[in-house]
């Protein structure tokens, strides 16, 4: 899925990668501002909703 796999890549430059601004994560991307942030928000959606269904279907 191409906006799984932006998604994915936004919260990795913007998280987990040590870019200290987002400004600074967008521009490791090649992305204007605005787009980075979208796709970063479709990221954030993307994790809590696995997060959700990890919680819900896998109690321990």
């Amino acid at each position: 899925d191409p906006r799984g796999a932006r998604a994915r890549e936004a919260l990795t430059a913007g998280h987990f990668s040590g870019a200290p601004t987002q400004e600074a994560a967008a521009r490791r991307l090649g992305l204007p501002y605005g787009t980075y942030r979208r796709h970063l928000r479709q990221g954030l959606d993307l994790l809590c909703e696995a997060l959700w269904q990890q919680e819900l279907h896998d109690p321990r």
